[in-house]
Order: C-alpha cells, then structure tokens, then sequence
C-alpha cells in the first residue's frame, strides 16, 4: 500500500510505498512510474529549500484539505452510483 502521484494525463507517475529516516537524511521508498523500485534521499540543505517553495496556494490547499478530500469522495460515489451508458434504464 503506498501514495500514487499521478501524471496529468492520469497515467502513473510514482508510488511512494514509504519514508524512513537513515542518520540526517529522509529517504522517500519509491516505484517510478510504477514499476522501477527508486529511493529518493532528501538532506536538510534540500528540505530548507522546500520552505521556499511554499506557496498561497500550497497553503490554502493545505487549510481546505478536509473540503476537497470529502468533495473528491462525493464525485467518486457519484461516479460509481451513476448507470453506465451503455446499460439500458428501464
């Protein structure tokens, strides 16, 4: 069980399986493109720079995340209570 990062054409990107900690670095356990098992290693210099890559969007994202997780699992049930088009309605 991991976290899919996905392309913005809805193919896989990554999947983040795990992230431990060996001595001063993060090391993010991942499948590329879903398949190609890769250890991401980020080192503190790295991580002070993601504090720069902090955005108002990032931010508001992060503050309304409740909103958006339970909006996504609304379209997802009524996507999957929705009849197929294919199927005839009777």
């Amino acid at each position: 069980m991991g976290m899919t990062a996905y392309n913005p054409d809805g193919t896989v990107a990554s999947v983040f399986q795990g992230i431990e900690r060996q001595g001063n670095k993060l090391v993010l356990k991942q499948l590329a493109l879903g398949l190609a098992p890769m250890d991401v290693i980020i080192t503190p210099p790295e991580s002070i720079k993601a504090l720069g890559m902090v955005s108002l969007g990032l931010l508001t994202f992060i503050l309304f995340f409740p909103f958006f997780y339970f909006s996504y699992r609304g379209e997802e049930k009524k996507k999957a209570a929705a009849p197929a088009a294919d199927k005839p309605q009777a």
